[in-house]
This record gives C-alpha cells, structure tokens and sequence, in this order.
C-alpha cells in the first residue's frame, strides 16, 4: 500500500458515520460525552460570555443570567440530544422528519454558518491574542495561520476530539480559576468593592443577557444529536450534562467576570494577556482549539449531509480553509449582535424538531409525517421556523417589548411548538387520510 493510501485510510477512519446510524459498539461512555461538552463549554466562548455579561449587568444580576441560560442551554441540549441518542443518527439526516427530504437542507446551512462563523470568531480571538502579547501587527495572518492549524484534530473525528478535550479542559478551568483567585487577592480591593464596578461597559436586561447565553450556545443545542449519538442511553445524557457539564462548566464564565473587572475591560486579548501573560495565552490557544474542532466537525457533518456525498475529512479541510481566511476580517466588538442572530435562526429549530419527534404522537400524529410521505418540503416546518426567528429577533433586538423578562428563547419554542402542531394537525385533517396511512 503506498503511503498516500496509507494516509487516507487513516483519515477515513474518522469519518463517524456521518449518514448511518452510530452502532452500539460504537457507543462511548457517559463521562466522555460529558467531558467533549465540557472541552465545548470550557473555552473562550464561555469567557466571551462572561465578560459580556460583566459589561452590561451588575456583578450578581450577571451570575444568575448565565446560572438561567446555562441550565436553558443545557435543558434543550438534553431534549435535542436524546433524539440522536435513540436513533444513532445527525443531526441533518433527522431534520429530514420534520423539515423534508429537502428542507433539512436549511438547518444543515443554519448549522454550518453557526459552526463556520464561531469557528471564524475563535481563530481571531487566538490571532488577536497572539499579536497583543507579543507586539506582533499583523492581526489578520495571524488569525488565518491558528485557524488552519486548528483543523488537524477536526478532521481525525471524534475520537481524536474527545482525546483533546481532557488536557484541554483541566488546564482552561485550572488557569481561569486561578487566574480569578490571584487578580482579586493581588489587589488593593475587596471582592465586594470589584463589584461595585459592574457594569463596566454598555448596559444591557436581564432577559438580553440570558438571551446571549442560550444564543451563544444555541447552535450546540441544535447539533446535540451529533455527539450524543454516540451516547449509550438517556440516563449517560442526564449524568454527562447535569452532574459534569452543569458545575464545571458554570464557574469559568463566573471567572472571566472576575477577571474582567480586575483588568476593568471586556476585551478578551487585553484581559487574558495583561492578567495571565503566557498562561492566558496558552489558556486562549487550548480553549478555542477544543470549540473549533467541534465547530469545524459539525459543520463538515452539515455540508456532508447536503451534498450526499464526499468524505468528511475532505470537506473538513475545505471549510476550515474558508473560514480561517473570514478570521482575517471579522469583528469581534460585535459579539452580542452575532448571539443574537445566532439564536434566532438556531433555536425555533429545537421548537419544530421537538416538537414532531415528542410532541406530535401525544396529539394523535405520527412523527415524522413528512419523510413518511417522502415530502421534498414541509411547509408546516418552514412556516413555524420563519416566525419563530423573527419573534426572537425583535425580542432580541428590542424592537419589541418582553415586559416580563421571560427568555426569548422560551417564548420562541413555545411559540414555534404551537404554530407547528395547528397547521400540521390541520394539514393531515384536511386530506381526509388516517395518520398511519401517511406512511
């Protein structure tokens, strides 16, 4: 066998079933779906999170907004997630139930620009870091060359993810806690008089705050299927969410806060770097390399699933290229914009998905209806999914008022869950043909 040969079966070997269901021997342990969600989770996007939070709200409003989006986040990763872990199957390939054969394709291009544009976003949270610790200028190459380095790990699968993530995580959340613990004892002032100083950038609600937290996690929620596929059952799913994910992954953005306005900034390059030096440094490379090996698989998987065919390492290659080049321009003053719209297209997707997998049987409909009648386009789903964004996005953006304060993100399920279940039930009354003949 050449050498050449030998290399692409090595590749290959990573190629995780992107179209198949995941066999049970394939199956992986409750605490290595945890850890692969912590590695997520314990990266510069929760640091990014808890900065911008620190900006907008006081000290104590910020911790219990990101304690409410986390578990939000967390409830609808577990309700998403167990789909994948019943049937062994994408994401992608299970939106075709609900969406049709062809409108899964939309959620697979909401999911790849969500997994693309993060993926942007971290490398040039590396390159930016980069360049502030060592008085390089040059911000754009820089942040191309760490998103093509970033892709190695991606396109080995999930196996070599799950090998990056232990290291990964105990260093990040090791670093970031001492790096709190240190900034606030090394100072002149007490933790109640740090604060004191919060906000410490443009004010923001308590609803728009929690909506950054889910939004910034939402396209994870979505794509929950893609990692807890490999799960062995829902009680793994309640163990790896709930008992590691939830207390570990909660006190790194509670740190970033405390960092932050030690350093009286939410700049992440300037916070890391003034505060951690070469530990903040190497704490920004390990964490956005855990997130963009995630981000660049699931949305390998997204293309994979649009176009049928090719192999998902090739694929992985391709996208990391393009989005290491967008790094080179993208703003990262706009974070709290980006979750927003990230939200609003991710997350009335979990309101039509759930709905037809749990929801829809208990109303006298099988799930499924569309792929049953081999439907190219379901109507219904597209329909709710469209409102549901839009709701979310002019709650988000407070074009319209949430008096309540109640998380868009409910208020866009809800909503998006009761749009699809009428027409859905009206769609299938009308023909006049037994639920079970749909088949």
């Amino acid at each position: 066998m050449k050498f050449s040969e030998k290399i692409e079966k090595f590749l290959e070997s990573g190629e995780d079933y992107p179209r198949e269901s995941v066999p049970e021997e394939e199956r992986r342990p409750w605490w290595s779906i945890g850890m692969v969600y912590v590695g997520v989770y314990i990266s510069v996007s929760s640091i990014l999170e808890g900065l911008s939070l620190i900006g907008g709200l006081p000290f104590h409003k910020a911790i219990f907004a990101q304690i409410i989006g986390f578990v939000i986040f967390l409830t609808l990763m577990f309700i998403q997630g167990n789909i994948g872990t019943e049937t062994g199957l994408t994401t992608y390939v299970l939106a075709r139930e609900s969406f049709g054969l062809k409108g899964s394709s939309i959620i697979s291009l909401i999911s790849f620009a969500g997994s693309f544009g993060w993926y942007a976003i971290h490398s040039r949270t590396t390159g930016e870091s980069l360049a502030s610790i060592f008085g390089w200028s040059n911000i754009s190459l820089i942040s191309v060359i760490s998103g093509l380095l970033m892709m190695f790990t991606a396109i080995l699968g999930y196996r070599a993810i799950a090998f990056i993530s232990v290291p990964t995580v105990i260093y990040t959340f090791a670093v970031m806690v001492f790096l709190a613990i240190f900034s606030v004892v090394n100072r002149e002032f007490t933790l109640a008089e740090l604060a004191s100083r919060a906000p410490i950038s443009e004010p923001m609600t308590f609803a728009a705050a929690v909506s950054v937290v889910v939004g910034g996690m939402a396209i994870a929620s979505v794509i929950a299927p893609d990692v807890m596929r490999f799960s062995r059952s829902k009680k793994d799913n309640i163990k790896a969410l709930y008992l590691m994910v939830l207390p570990v992954a909660i006190i790194q953005p509670v740190a970033s806060m405390i960092v932050g306005l030690c350093a009286n900034s939410t700049d992440i390059a300037y916070v890391l770097t003034s505060l951690g030096g070469i530990l903040g440094l190497i704490l920004v490379v390990m964490g956005t390399w855990t997130s963009n090996d995630n981000n660049l698989y699931s949305a390998s998987l997204a293309i994979s699933e649009i176009i049928g065919r090719g192999k998902r390492w090739k694929i992985t290659i391709i996208i990391g290229i393009l989005a290491s080049l967008v790094s080179a321009i993208i703003d990262l003053s706009m974070y709290e914009n980006i979750m927003f719209v990230l939200g609003a297209f991710s997350i009335p997707v979990l309101g039509v998905t759930v709905t037809d997998y749990y929801i829809l049987p208990k109303v006298g409909l099988d799930r499924g209806l569309s792929l049953q009648a081999k439907k190219k386009l379901n109507p219904a789903a597209i329909i709710a999914w469209l409102i549901g964004g839009i709701l979310q996005a002019l709650i988000d953006f407070a074009v319209i008022p949430n008096p309540l304060n109640i998380p868009s993100a409910i208020i866009t399920i809800i909503v998006t869950s009761l749009i699809y279940i009428a027409i859905m039930k009206r769609k299938f009354s009308e023909t006049n043909i037994p639920y079970e003949q749909v088949k």
